[in-house]
């Protein structure tokens, strides 16, 4: 599967199954065994790389490949740290940080090292989003989006925001090809911490509104396109996913059935053996910092901030 955005990505097609270097598979050390950590791990393992659990601020093990970093949010930057300024091929789950001061520590760090870094913006490796990113190119002129993620799995070391809105600003700066300009939040604080919020960013002159919350019910995972000449619904829970709307006409367009995790990871391995990007990540990382950081200070001042 091969597909390009707007800020571009492509995915290692020719990566083996059996993924080698001089004859032996990879080895990628792991950080984080919690539910998404463990997917990483029974993802890498039938690619067939050999995995190496790592505790946290354990020493940096001889003879890595690769590493994938899949701890708290507020710990990557800490944890990540030493496997870059050792030059391996890093692994970060999003968001990458939690600041644009971490980020510009990642990036130094990787610029004197060599290490090439790999954010997992999951969606972004979504054969079905890839697919809606095509389709965006024929419902005419984009008028304006919306974003709904919802689940009950709330987080002690960080806002929803920080939950939700990466894959947000993601999707709809691969749709769009920019970054947003400014940003207004109305939210709530129902456990001691911003739980639940509605954002509005904008993109020039679209709107993206998100509508976020830990304290859902209902688990939702949807992504809205309207267009001038029809609406595209990407719904993740949904038996059919895609949902392309033209007049009266209504069709669930196919796309490749691979698991994105899967597809994110091959990418990543891909990387770990030509030291060479799919996507320029670290942009990616900070633009979506950047936009979040501006989320958390409308949030907090009930006002409209622009973003740098």
């Amino acid at each position: 599967f091969l597909a390009s955005g707007a800020f571009g990505v492509s995915f290692g097609a020719g990566f083996s199954s059996l993924s080698r270097i001089s004859g032996m598979p990879l080895s990628i050390g792991l950080i984080g065994l919690g539910r998404w950590g463990l997917n990483i791990k029974r993802t890498l393992e039938s690619l067939g790389v050999t995995v190496i659990v790592i505790e946290r601020n354990h020493i940096v093990p001889e003879k890595l490949d690769g590493v994938c970093i899949a701890t708290p949010s507020s710990t990557h930057v800490e944890v990540a740290l030493p496997y870059i300024e050792r030059g391996i091929p890093t692994f970060i789950e999003k968001p990458m940080a939690t600041s644009s001061a971490d980020v510009a520590r990642l990036e130094e760090a990787a610029r004197t090292s060599g290490a090439p870094i790999f954010v997992g913006h999951i969606y972004l490796y979504n054969p079905a989003f890839r697919k809606i990113v095509e389709l965006a190119r024929t419902i005419g002129i984009v008028q304006g989006m919306s974003a709904e993620g919802a689940n009950d799995a709330p987080r002690s070391d960080s806002t929803v925001l920080w939950d939700w809105l990466p894959h947000h600003v993601a999707m709809a700066r691969e749709i769009l090809g920019i970054n947003p300009s400014r940003v207004s939040v109305t939210s709530a604080a129902t456990h001691a911490i911003r739980d639940a919020a509605i954002i509005t960013y904008m993109f020039g002159s679209i709107p993206l509104v998100s509508r976020i919350s830990w304290v859902s019910p209902e688990k939702k995972r949807m992504f809205t396109i309207v267009g001038t000449e029809g609406t595209i619904v990407f719904d993740e829970t949904a038996d059919h996913k895609i949902t392309l709307v033209k007049g009266s006409d209504v069709e669930h367009p196919l796309y490749e059935a691979e698991p994105p995790l899967t597809v994110e990871l091959r990418a990543f391995l891909n990387m770990v053996q030509t030291r060479r990007e799919d996507r320029p990540h670290l942009v990616d990382a900070r633009d979506i910092i950047r936009a979040i950081e501006a989320a958390e200070e409308a949030a907090a001042s009930g006002s409209v901030v622009t973003i740098a």
